[in-house]
Parts: C-alpha cells; sequence; structure tokens
C-alpha cells in the first residue's frame, strides 16, 4: 500500500483496533525502525501528561492551535512575518484585519463572512457514541512534511513564542489529547502546507 493510500486508508478507523490492524498488515506497528519519540524526546510525557485533568479542556486546545493557524495563514498569505513589526499586534488586531471582525464580536460581520469562517475550522465526531472519535479539521497554514517534526509533532520549541496575535504559545497544547485518546494513545495527523503561503516561500507551490 502506498503512503496516499494507507493515510486515507487511517482517516477511515474509528477505532485503535482497526489502526493497530491495518499498521500490523503494513509492517509498521511492530518495526521500531519505523517510529520516533514525539518530540524527539525520550522523556515526553513529562509534558505529554501533566496538561489537563480533563478531555474537554484538551480538546479545546485543539480548537485553540486551529484558530492560531487560520489567523497564520491570513498573515502568510499577504507576505507578512507573524512576528515582525507589520503583522498584527493582538488577536482582536488580526481578527479585525483580517476577517473584520470588531471587539471580537462575530455579530459584526456578514453571515457570508461567518459561514465562510465557519467551514475553516470544524470538529466531527464519528464511530460510537460510547467510544467516538473526533477530528478536528482547519484551513489554516499547514505544514510541509519536512517541518512536521519542527512544528505540529515537537514539544516546548518556542515556534509562536513571539507572536502576538496567537494563544497557543508554548508549543505542547496540541498533545494535551493524548492521555484521553483511548488505550494507546492514538492520534492522527494530517497536514499540507497552504498552496498560497507555500507557492510564496517556494516560488512554485510545492509543500
Amino acid at each position: 500500500m502506498n503512503t496516499k493510500k494507507l493515510c486515507l486508508s487511517l482517516t477511515y478507523c474509528d477505532k485503535e483496533d482497526g489502526v493497530i490492524s491495518l499498521l500490523k498488515k503494513e509492517g509498521y506497528w511492530d518495526n521500531s525502525k519505523a517510529w520516533r519519540y514525539y518530540g524527539d524526546s525520550e522523556n515526553n510525557f513529562a509534558s505529554i501528561g501533566n496538561q489537563k485533568s480533563r478531555a474537554e479542556d484538551a480538546i479545546t486546545e485543539k480548537i485553540i492551535n486551529s484558530v492560531d493557524a487560520v489567523l497564520m495563514a491570513e498573515c502568510l498569505k499577504k507576505d507578512i512575518k507573524p512576528d515582525g513589526p507589520d503583522a498584527p499586534h493582538s488577536i482582536s488586531d488580526a481578527q479585525s484585519k483580517y476577517f473584520g471582525i470588531r471587539d471580537g464580536n462575530l455579530s459584526k460581520i456578514t453571515s457570508t463572512v461567518r459561514t465562510g469562517l465557519a467551514e475553516s475550522i470544524c470538529l466531527v465526531a464519528t464511530g460510537a457514541k460510547s467510544s467516538p472519535c473526533y477530528s478536528i479539521i482547519d484551513m489554516g497554514e499547514g505544514q510541509a512534511p519536512h517541518k512536521m517534526p519542527d512544528t505540529l509533532l515537537s514539544i516546548g520549541r518556542s515556534n509562536k513564542l513571539r507572536i502576538p496575535f496567537v494563544q497557543g504559545k508554548f508549543n505542547m497544547g496540541g498533545t494535551g489529547v493524548l492521555p484521553f485518546c483511548g488505550k494507546h494513545n492514538l492520534q492522527l495527523v494530517i497536514s499540507k502546507r497552504n498552496p498560497q503561503i507555500s507557492k510564496l516561500e517556494n516560488g512554485d507551490g510545492s509543500s
């Protein structure tokens, strides 16, 4: 099975058993050479396991990260450095500049703009009610494959520390859900660099 087909097959797995069965069939689950430590840190549970005591708080952090990604996308699509002098100076400033939201009040924008925003971040539940599978999908900046270990799959780095208009500053919130992810703490992350941003960065839209 090629990488793309495997990735798509994993997205249809609503239960851990299905994920594990598929990975075993493809020779990954029991192959230690196919895996690396999250954040490239053997002691990563010191950060991952000590964040949130409730699952609903942990998943909220994922949604916050999606909001950050959407705001970052708008900034980068305008070819502005997120930590530079031309970037928004606060979350409310970014909301106003990029979406016309004044004072964080969504009633001040048109229904068309609200619909567009709603479609930019989605929370979807699938599988059994007793043990659902949650998927968070956003149309944010995205990450190229070679950047994943330093961004979405990193821990404790200063990626967003100096960016004034995002909420997730400490590079840990995305891992807070793992202790609540079934028996094996599995999470599937799929990302692609936003083509408009990639074109500015690479000149050809490749990611």
